[in-house]
């Protein structure tokens, strides 16, 4: 069976240290303010499979992923939301970007937050 994407949202309310563990390699961005309005922004190097141990600075962050993932924050304050292709409902908050491509159907895998 295929997977859907799975899109995390990541709000550090403070300077924040996380351990995040990824099943595939993911690319975490954080939402920056531009003149243009909200835009994306690589934070980091892509991460790769299994456990990775990040400092987030106060800000929105999101990355995409295939496979199970979870987060455990060792310091600081992280709010977190899922969001799949189909929840139109909206959770705390979509990051506001545009995000392009086409989501593969199926069963979107599992987040936890430790």
């Amino acid at each position: 069976m295929k997977k859907r994407t799975l899109q995390i949202s990541l709000h550090a309310r403070e300077s924040s240290v996380v351990e995040l563990t990824v099943g595939d390699r993911v690319q975490l961005d954080r939402i920056t303010e531009t003149p243009r309005g909200h835009a994306p922004e690589r934070h980091g190097d892509l991460l790769e499979p299994g456990m990775s141990t990040l400092a987030l600075a106060p800000g929105h962050y999101f990355f995409r992923t295939l496979s199970p993932a979870s987060l455990h924050v060792v310091r600081g304050g992280v709010d977190t939301s899922v969001h799949t292709a189909n929840d139109k409902d909206g959770g705390w908050p979509d990051p506001p970007v545009n995000t392009l491509g086409d989501d593969a159907p199926g069963e979107p895998p599992a987040f936890t937050v430790e």
